[in-house]
C-alpha cells in the first residue's frame, strides 16, 4: 500500500492584474488532506468495480472511477469512521486525497505600474525588435515562425483552472474548429463539459503555449497547436487530487500529444498518484511538462510532482537577462533522478490575461507551458505518423531528448562557474536546435546516484542522423559542486543549504573520448564517475556537469549528469523528529494548534464499544474535550515511511475477553492494557496503530506539522494492522511513537528505521467520568 504524507497540492503562480508580474516567488497560500477521502488504484477496472460495491454497501462514497490504462482506481468521498479502509482494500494502493491549493504572488518594489494590464503589447524594452517579443527570440520560437513552424496539426492540452477561450488570442470560441478546441470541467463549480477560466492562472498559462493576437503584438510559443483545456481548480482556486487525476486522464483520452501543468505537489517523490499516471502517459508517448516550483529558498530537494516522475519534463525559469539561479525549485528528486530538466523564459513574460487584456507574468507556471508550444514547434518539425483509429502521433522520446540535449547549460549570476544541474537540468531550451539537430543522444540525463548506491557505469548511446558522415568529440562539462546540508546541523533549524564548493569536480571518464558514424549509425559509450575528493560526505555534497558531445557537423549536444559524494541514509538520524501533540484549531478551517495539556477526553466510540471501567475517573481529572490529537514532527530531510505506534504505560496482566470491545483478544475493560495486547516493534511495546499508518512519501519541512494520522483511541491491533479490527484504547498513560524510514531504507530491516517518542498523556472517554455527586440535603 502507498499512502503519501504532508504533500502540499499547489497551484504555482498566480495572475492577475496586481499580482502577475511580480519577480518574486510566490508564497504558500493552502493546501490539506480531506478527512476520510482517498485515491485508492487496483489493477483492472473489474477489480476496482467490486471494490467500489464493497465500499458502497459499508456506508462509503464513491466519487467517480478512473477508467484507463494508465490508472484504473477510485476517488473515494467518505468512509466510515469504524471501519478500516486498508484492510477493506488490501492488496490496493491508497493515497489520501489532498486538496488543491495554490500560491500568490507578492508586488515587488517598483513593479506594479510598469506590470499593469493594458490592451496591447507594444514594443517590449529588450535586444528583440519591436515585432518580436523577447523570449522567442532568446530561445530562437522566432526563428521556428520564420521558417514556417508554428505547431500545426499538435493538440497541447493544459491542465489548469480552464482557459478564457472568449480570449482573442485564444479565438474567441469553444469547440470543433476553434483554436480551444478540445476540454472539459472536472472542478467542483461551473457547467460540466464547459472549461471556462474564472480566475485566470489557466488563461496565462494557454496564451503561453498558443495564443495569437496580431493586434496586440502576441505570439505564444506555437500559436497554430490546438488548444485542449481542463479545468481542475474552481473559481477559489482549489481543487483535489481526483479533478487533477481527472484533467490528465481525459486529456490523454482525447488524443492529446503535449499536455502541461503547473499544478502539483511539493513533496519532491515519484510515487504519489499525479506522478505514477503522468509517467505512464508519458511512457506511451505523450510529452508531458510540469512546472519545476518557485521556491529557491527552502534549499535543494523541492521539486513539484508530477514534473518528479519518471519521463516528465520539470521546467525551471530564466530570466530576460539569462538569470536562473534566484527563483526556480532546486532538485534533485530524493530517488535522486536529475530534475528540473530544463528551463525556459518565466520571469516577467509577456501573456494575457482573462477579459482580452495583456500583461507579464513570472514564475515557473508559465516557463513550463512556454518549453510545451516549444515541444508543439519541435513536433511539427519533425513531423507526425499514423496512429490508432486515424489519429497522428509524434515521437515522444526523441523529442524528450532533443529538447533536453540541445538546451544552453548558463552561468550563475552572482557566482561563478555554471548553474548547477540540481537548478537548470539541461539548461536554457533552443527551440532551433532541438528541431534541427541531426544528432540524437539516449537517454536525455544520467543519473549516478549516491556513493552507496552508486551506478559504476551509464550507457550514452549517440546516433547520427545526417546525411553524411561525423566525427563526435566527447568530454565533460562542471557545474560547482553543492553542499546541500548545513556545516552545524544540530543548531540549525533548516539545515538545507545551498553552497558551492570551489573546485570540486567529480571525475568523469568517457570510454571514447572521439568516435566518427556514417549517416544512419549509432555508437554506445560508458560513462563512469567518482566522486570528488576532499569532501565532506555528512554533508551530501551534489555533483554535476554535462557530457559535451561536438560534431564537426556543427552539432553542440550536452546530457546533463548528477551524483551525491555520501549517502542520503543517514539524513534522518542527524535530526530528533520531536513528535508534538496538536488538537484541532478553534474554528473548522483553522490549523491545528499546540495541544497544551497532557490529558485528553474523547468521545465514546460510535459502535458501541466502552473501553476501560465506567465512572472510574474523577471530574477534575477528565482533561480536554477534543475529536482527536493529532502528531505535529519535525522532517527536514523527509522519509520514504513514517510508521505511528500507540505505546500503552499503564500495563496490567492479560484476562480474559469481556464486553469491552469485539470479543477477540485480551479484554480493554481495565483503565490498562493487557500485556498480551502488546506487540513489540521498533524498540517500544505497542497495542497497535492509528488508522492512517504508515505513511508513504513524506515531503520536508522545517517547522512542526500535523500528518494525516489523527488519533481518537481507535487503533489496528497487531504488528501487520491489517487484520481490519478497529478497537479503541482503554483510559491511561500513553506515548505515541514515531518510526522514521531512513532514504533507500528497506521497511523490513529493523536497523533503517529510526524511532522516536512523544511526550506522556493520558486519555479517557466520556463514559470513564463520574458523575457529579448530587448535593446532600
Amino acid at each position: 500500500m502507498v499512502r503519501p504524507l504532508l504533500s502540499t497540492l499547489v497551484w504555482l503562480a498566480a495572475v492577475s492584474s496586481t499580482l502577475a508580474a511580480t519577480d518574486q516567488p510566490p508564497t504558500w497560500n493552502g493546501g490539506k488532506t480531506i478527512a476520510n477521502a482517498f485515491i485508492i488504484e487496483g489493477k483492472s477496472i473489474q477489480e476496482v468495480e467490486a471494490l467500489a460495491k464493497t465500499i458502497q454497501e459499508v456506508g462509503g462514497e464513491v466519487l467517480n472511477k478512473f477508467d484507463s490504462p494508465f490508472f484504473y482506481g477510485l476517488s473515494v468521498g467518505s468512509f466510515p469512521n469504524d471501519i478500516d479502509i486498508e484492510a477493506l482494500a488490501a492488496g490496493f494502493n491508497i493515497w489520501p486525497e489532498e486538496e488543491i491549493g495554490r500560491e500568490i504572488g507578492e508586488e515587488s518594489d517598483g513593479q506594479a505600474e510598469q506590470d499593469q494590464p493594458r490592451d496591447s503589447l507594444g514594443e517590449h524594452e529588450s535586444r528583440a525588435t519591436k515585432d518580436t517579443l523577447w523570449h522567442l527570440v532568446m530561445t530562437q520560437v522566432d526563428k521556428m515562425h520564420a521558417a514556417g513552424f508554428k505547431g500545426e496539426g499538435i493538440k497541447v492540452a493544459i491542465v489548469d483552472t480552464g482557459v478564457d477561450y472568449t480570449h482573442e488570442a485564444l479565438g474567441g470560441c469553444f469547440g470543433p474548429g476553434c483554436k480551444v478546441a478540445f476540454g472539459d470541467n472536472f472542478a467542483d463549480d461551473g457547467k460540466k463539459g464547459d472549461p471556462k477560466d474564472c480566475q485566470g492562472h489557466g488563461t496565462a498559462v494557454a496564451g503561453m503555449v498558443g495564443g495569437y493576437s496580431e493586434a496586440a503584438n502576441y505570439v505564444g510559443a506555437a500559436p497554430n497547436a490546438t488548444l485542449m483545456a481542463y479545468r481542475v481548480l474552481d473559481c477559489n482556486h482549489t481543487g483535489t487530487y481526483r479533478s487533477a487525476m481527472d484533467g490528465w486522464l481525459r486529456a490523454e483520452k482525447d488524443g492529446a500529444h503535449i499536455i502541461v501543468s503547473s499544478t502539483g505537489v511539493t513533496d519532491n517523490w515519484a510515487q504519489n498518484p499525479l506522478s505514477i499516471a503522468m509517467a505512464r502517459i508519458a511512457a506511451s508517448g505523450v510529452v508531458c511538462f510540469n512546472s519545476a516550483g518557485n521556491s529557491v529558498k527552502k534549499g535543494p530537494f523541492n521539486i513539484v510532482s508530477p514534473g518528479t516522475g519518471r519521463g516528465v519534463l520539470s521546467v525551471s525559469t530564466f530570466s530576460e537577462q539569462f538569470i536562473g539561479d534566484d527563483y526556480a525549485s532546486l532538485g534533485p528528486t530524493w530517488d535522486l533522478d536529475i530534475k528540473p530538466s530544463l528551463g525556459a523564459p518565466g520571469l516577467l513574460v509577456p501573456a494575457i490575461e482573462m477579459g482580452n487584456k495583456y500583461t507579464t507574468v513570472s514564475g515557473t507556471s508559465f516557463a513550463a507551458p512556454f518549453a510545451a508550444g516549444i515541444g508543439a514547434l519541435v513536433a511539427d518539425a519533425l513531423g507526425t505518423s499514423s496512429g490508432s483509429k486515424g489519429s497522428l502521433k509524434i515521437n515522444a522520446d526523441m523529442i524528450r531528448s532533443r529538447l533536453m540535449s540541445t538546451a544552453k547549460p548558463q552561468k550563475a549570476f552572482r557566482a561563478n562557474g555554471l548553474i548547477s544541474v540540481i537548478q537548470q537540468g539541461g539548461g536554457l531550451i533552443d527551440a532551433w536546435d532541438a528541431a534541427h539537430t541531426t544528432t540524437l543522444v539516449e537517454p536525455p540525463s544520467l543519473a549516478f546516484n549516491d556513493t552507496e548506491h552508486r551506478v559504476p557505469s551509464l550507457s550514452l548511446k549517440i546516433t547520427n542522423m545526417a546525411k553524411s558522415e561525423v566525427t563526435y568529440q566527447l568530454s565533460s562539462l562542471h557545474a560547482p559542486t553543492i553542499n546541500t546540508v548545513a556545516e552545524n546541523t544540530l543548531i540549525n533549524p533548516d539545515p538545507m543549504v545551498t553552497e558551492p564548493v570551489n573546485n570540486a569536480p567529480a571525475d568523469i571518464k568517457i570510454s571514447q573520448d572521439s568516435l566518427t558514424l556514417g549517416p544512419g549509425l549509432s555508437a554506445t559509450v560508458q560513462v563512469t564517475a567518482a566522486d570528488p575528493s576532499g569532501l565532506d560526505p555528512a554533508r551530501i555534497p551534489v555533483w554535476s556537469g554535462w557530457i559535451v558531445v561536438n560534431g564537426t557537423d556543427g552539432s553542440n549536444l550536452t546530457v546533463p549528469f548528477l551524483g551525491v559524494a555520501g549517502s542520503l541514509r543517514p539524513l534522518n538520524t542527524l535530526y530528533n523528529a520531536f513528535p508534538e501533540l496538536k488538537i484541532a484549531g478553534p474554528k473548522p478551517d483553522d490549523d491545528p494548534v499546540r495541544a497544551g495539556t497532557t490529558k485528553f477526553l474523547f468521545k465514546n466510540p460510535e459502535q458501541g464499544q466502552r473501553p476501560g471501567l465506567s465512572g472510574s475517573i474523577a471530574q477534575q481529572d477528565a482533561g480536554k474535550k477534543v475529536s482527536s490529537i493529532l502528531v505535529g514532527t519535525y522532517l527536514p530531510f523527509g522519509s520514504p515511511m513514517l510508521r505511528f505506534d500507540i505505546v500503552p504505560l499503564d500495563i496490567c496482566s492479560p484476562s480474559p475477553a469481556s464486553n469491552s470491545g469485539t470479543g477477540t483478544g485480551s479484554a480493554l475493560s481495565e483503565n490498562c492494557v493487557p500485556s498480551g495486547n502488546l506487540t513489540e516493534y521498533g524498540g517500544v511495546k505497542s497495542i497497535g496503530q492509528p488508522r492512517g499508518s504508515p505513511v508513504s512519501y513524506v515531503e520536508r519541512h522545517t517547522e512542526f506539522k500535523d500528518v494525516d494520522v489523527s488519533w481518537d483511541g481507535s487503533f489496528k491491533p497487531g504488528q501487520d494492522a491489517t487484520a481490519g479490527e478497529i478497537r479503541y484504547a482503554p483510559p491511561g498513560r500513553y506515548q505515541l511513537a514515531v518510526h522514521v524510514l531512513v532514504h533507500f531504507g528497506d521497511a523490513a530491516n529493523p536497523s533503517d528505521w529510526q524511532t522516536f517518542t512523544s511526550n506522556e498523556f493520558s486519555i479517557a472517554y466520556e463514559h470513564n467520568i463520574a458523575s457529579k455527586a448530587a448535593p446532600s440535603p
